[in-house]
């Protein structure tokens, strides 16, 4: 007999959409692209550029600035979980 899992498929956090003026940057303020979704355990970043891809494997971990407005909001330690395109989705560490 097999059990089925209602949960299998779902998000463990609702993700939410940002305006278009948030962005993310490195810690050498390289803009990465804009932050277009953001849940309580990571967010989805749309590239800047998409050969950016490369720095950006599974697992790397990386300090992400995120700016609005021109502002530094927070800073945050976050590991790449999915690079596919030009969409990078990360996991906050801290």
């Amino acid at each position: 007999m097999s059990e089925t899992n209602p949960d299998r498929g779902r998000r463990r956090f609702e993700r939410f959409d940002t305006n278009e003026n948030v962005r993310a940057v490195d810690e050498s303020g390289v803009d990465i692209g804009r932050v277009e979704k953001v849940a309580a355990g990571g967010m989805q970043i749309r590239l800047a550029e998409t050969t950016l891809r490369a720095r950006f494997q599974p697992g790397t971990r990386i300090e992400i600035k995120v700016v609005e407005s021109g502002h530094v909001q927070q800073v945050l330690n976050v590991e790449v979980r999915v690079c596919d395109g030009d969409l990078l989705g990360v996991q906050f560490l801290n």
